[in-house]
């Protein structure tokens, strides 16, 4: 029976290979069949551009005209301004290749009597690897946006002014936070003012105004909306889409070189925390960047002498800063407005007018905050950083740390009073956000950075992660901030969405793909478990925000291959393993491959040697390493430059990951592996 088992073991691994060996051949001729000239002629269609009025292209087009994306980008079929040719030799070209041999290797050798759910996740990893190197193609970024009639903006309808007036006068009474927050650089006490220029006009108005006016009426009725119930907040889901409409409009016709002047920033600024609001943060990011140069240009980072609104460009100037630290580390770019170029008063002093006094303290934390992203994109995770030597990139998160730490202490007192206090409040199904939530949500992002930072120090040698100990801990204690929170909130929707807004979606949450690796790298199963309430506590948010739902169902992807990658181990810890076993094996074994791509483990230490050494064959039987004092240093300088790729792979599979965000996952459906579990 042992021999007719063997026998039947071999039989079977043959069959893999051979298909494999068939795929390759395969691939071979499909690779010399498929060689094309490098450069390529545009056929057809005018070479010039016209009408180019618009960020994302003009929405208004005369009768019978063709698609306003296409006025912009031309016809569908030219990928030039897609991305920029790279030759096949290319990292990106090779990286393609390498994407297609792994999706076909998986497909061809995975068992096809493996279970549904796991077949499931799989392909949703393999979907995610597939992402990363496919190009975005032009999109119409405002999709709700309306044609401009000819009779100008007074044509478009816009809420009717007898439910703005109630609604403004509603919200001087009793502010709503997420309102004042986000509209704290228009001035929120003269956003009335803005409504009549609209609604009572005497006199034409700017696209600017009318756009500032439809995203302050936008967020106002969102918020009002998430504490009605009925057919009241029906109404105002609808003229809260209105508004939507509007300032989409507004945004897709802004001019292509906006006016240096302090509407256009404010504008800007609105539509970056829209687009961030419904999971766009390129665009959000696009736009923060150009208010920020104009910033620039007009000098607010800059002291001068006092005027009557040197208050207000210096919430605008700092608000600019704060979403410039945030997106540009979320997409792995450097910011705009760099530090040393600062001679402003750093923060909002108490001259500065706010309609909450908490709020001072909140922007002032987040300012602090922000300038920590900048300085640890800088020094850890930029190129020039990545080219540095691994002492000392080890030394420079080491002072990050102690940095975050000196602010942690200088916040501690408020944090314990701030605690305390929303520890004596009840909230219900009808409470609004309170600002402080907004404070105590300070010790989540403290964690969150310190996972970032600890990234970047390798574990120490033996260490069974790639991540060391201080990062692994302040990974889950960002977690346990969260489910504190939540647990806060009690029955508030308000409240919950109010957290995840402001704490997890708005600055990159790191320590989810932290955890996912940890739980990969080493089964840890209360990783698991923690990842799981993560993802549970997300799912009564999503109604609320598309960008909420649209985590949610990423992390619930990353949670079911988390799982099945437990499983998969444990099956082939088993000594005496039967065929399903060695499925299970493979499917491991494939796990480890798509993660590798993503940059999320590290390739074996041979595959690692010939990336950073070539291929090229040894002498036979001598070491990889010539002995002595050279071969020291050349051991030495390959373990540090693998770290720094390894580093750098992360960083970037981090950054893909959080831009799934922007994707359409339409094609995951999470909620049909509910029934897959643990080991």
């Amino acid at each position: 029976m042992r021999a007719i088992e063997c026998e039947r073991k071999i039989d079977y691994f043959e069959s893999r290979l051979a298909n494999i060996e068939g795929m390759i051949r395969e691939l071979a001729v499909s690779i010399n069949s498929n060689r094309s000239p490098s450069v390529s002629v545009a056929e057809g269609g005018s070479n010039g551009l016209s009408g180019l009025s618009g960020l994302s292209g003009p929405t208004a087009s005369p009768p019978g005209a063709g698609d306003s994306t296409d006025m912009l980008y031309g016809p569908g079929d030219d990928d030039d301004g897609i991305s920029a040719f790279e030759g096949d030799s290319s990292m990106t070209a090779q990286a393609v290749f390498a994407s297609e041999f792994l999706e076909n290797a998986v497909t061809r050798t995975l068992p096809h009597d493996l279970d549904p759910a796991m077949r499931s996740a799989l392909s949703s990893l393999q979907q995610i690897v597939n992402m990363q190197n496919r190009p975005s193609a032009p999109e119409n970024r405002f999709a709700n946006a309306k044609p401009l009639p000819k009779g100008g903006l007074r044509e478009l309808p816009m809420p009717p002014a007898h439910v703005v007036v109630s609604a403004l006068r509603e919200a001087k009474d009793t502010p709503p936070v997420s309102f004042i927050a986000i509209c704290t650089f228009v001035a929120t006490e003269n956003f009335p003012e803005r409504c009549s220029k609209v609604y009572f006009a005497t006199e034409d108005y700017s696209l600017m105004t009318w756009g500032i006016v439809n995203a302050g009426l936008y967020f106002l009725f969102q918020e009002r909306a998430s504490l009605a119930e009925g057919a009241q907040r029906a109404q105002l889901l609808e003229y809260q889409s209105l508004c939507r409409d509007n300032l989409e409009t507004a945004l897709a016709n802004l001019p292509l070189l906006m006016p240096a002047r302090k509407e256009s920033i404010e504008v800007l600024l609105l539509g970056a925390f829209y687009a961030i609001e419904i999971s766009k943060f390129s665009v959000a990011r696009d736009l923060n960047s150009i208010a920020a140069n104009l910033c620039q240009t007009l000098g607010y980072h800059r002291i001068r002498a006092p005027t009557s609104d040197s208050e207000a460009k210096a919430i605008l100037f700092w608000s600019c800063y704060l979403l410039d630290k945030a997106l540009s580390l979320r997409s792995g770019r450097a910011p705009v407005i760099q530090d040393y170029d600062i001679t402003v008063p750093r923060g909002l002093g108490a001259g500065i007018d706010l309609p909450d006094a908490s709020w001072r303290v909140v922007l002032n934390q987040w300012i602090s905050y922000a300038a920590f992203l900048g300085r640890a994109y800088e020094q850890l995770y930029s190129p020039a950083a990545l080219a540095r030597p691994q002492e000392q990139r080890a030394e420079s998160a080491r002072q990050l740390v102690q940095t975050m730490e000196n602010l942690a202490k200088e916040q501690e007192p408020l944090m314990r009073h701030t605690r305390e206090k929303v520890r004596g409040i009840k909230f219900n199904a009808d409470s609004p956000f309170p600002m402080d939530m907004s404070i105590l949500g300070d010790e989540l992002m403290h964690w969150s950075a310190l996972t970032l930072v600890y990234r970047a120090i390798p574990s120490p040698p033996g260490s069974p992660s790639t991540f060391n100990h201080e990062c692994i801990h302040a990974a889950r204690q960002a977690f346990a901030c969260h489910q504190e929170y939540m647990e806060m909130a009690g029955d508030s929707l308000a409240v919950k969405a109010g957290c995840i807004r402001w704490n997890i979606i708005y600055v990159p949450f790191t320590p989810v793909i932290i955890l996912f690796c940890h739980i990969v790298e080493t089964s840890d199963e209360e990783d698991l478990r923690r990842l799981a309430d993560f993802v549970e506590s997300l799912q009564p948010v999503c109604e609320a925000s598309e960008a909420v739902a649209k985590l949610h169902r990423i992390c619930q992807v990353l949670h079911n291959v988390a799982s099945l990658c437990i499983r998969a181990k444990s099956a082939q810890r088993q000594q005496d393993p039967r065929q399903r076993d060695e499925d299970m094996a493979m499917v491991g074994s494939n796990i480890d491959m798509y993660l590798s791509q993503l940059g999320f483990m590290p390739p074996p230490p041979q595959q690692q040697q010939q990336q950073q050494f070539g291929a090229h064959p040894t002498i036979p039987g001598a070491p990889p390493f010539a002995g002595g004092e050279g071969g020291d240093v050349a051991i030495a300088e390959f373990s540090g430059a693998s770290q720094a790729n390894e580093l750098g792979n992360w960083f970037s599979g981090n950054t893909h990951i959080l831009g799934l965000l922007e994707e359409d996952l339409s094609e995951f459906e999470p909620r049909l592996w509910s029934s897959m579990g643990g080991p």
